[in-house]
């Protein structure tokens, strides 16, 4: 997959758990404490830092909407987030979070793409139908997707190491076993 970046802003949408960091299997990240960095993730935000012109995580945090983690402990991970990003010379643009739950029909929760969409609303400079959606479930998936619907085109990576039944038979352009696997494949 290997390829310069587009002369044009895009943006390189992530997914945040599961990509970034370590999912907490039938629960939420609910602290810092619990904040555990997939193998190489740093490391290849600061390759996909020097090669995508913008990065912004877009993440479905119902924990918050279910009552079971607060928004200030969330931003206290999202800000210790950014602080490491920023140690190791990577940055990350924005961060996205739909605290929703699935019966709230919210159009920001993946797969819906209202996350994506209402920040490429207030940064116009960016040619939507460049973007890139990198995510480990169906719905980092089916928001790639829809995105591409409403804007005219999405690429869809798949961080998936194979260990995870629900991947399987998801529809995705790309495939690769880990964030540090797709930014060693696209940054030269």
């Amino acid at each position: 997959m290997t390829s310069s970046p587009p002369r044009e802003p895009w943006c390189l949408f992530l997914d945040r758990d599961g990509v970034i960091n370590r999912r907490i299997v039938g629960d939420y990240v609910r602290t810092t404490r619990q904040w555990e960095y997939l193998p190489g993730a740093l490391q290849a935000l600061r390759l996909l830092s020097e090669w995508a012109p913008r990065i912004v995580i877009v993440t479905n945090q119902r924990g918050v909407g279910r009552g079971l983690i607060a928004e200030d402990d969330l931003d206290r991970i999202h800000t210790r987030l950014l602080e490491d990003v920023a140690i190791v010379g990577a940055r990350i643009d924005a961060i996205r979070v739909c605290p929703h739950l699935e019966t709230d029909e919210c159009p920001c929760r993946k797969p819906r793409p209202g996350l994506a969409l209402s920040w490429l609303a207030v940064n116009r400079e960016v040619n939507p139908a460049r973007s890139v959606m990198v995510g480990d479930s169906p719905s980092d998936m089916g928001m790639a997707q829809n995105l591409a619907a409403a804007t005219g085109g999405c690429l869809r990576v798949l961080i998936d190491d194979g260990s995870d039944p629900a991947t399987t038979g998801v529809d995705a352009d790309f495939r690769f076993p880990t964030l540090l696997d797709y930014a060693r494949d696209v940054t030269p």
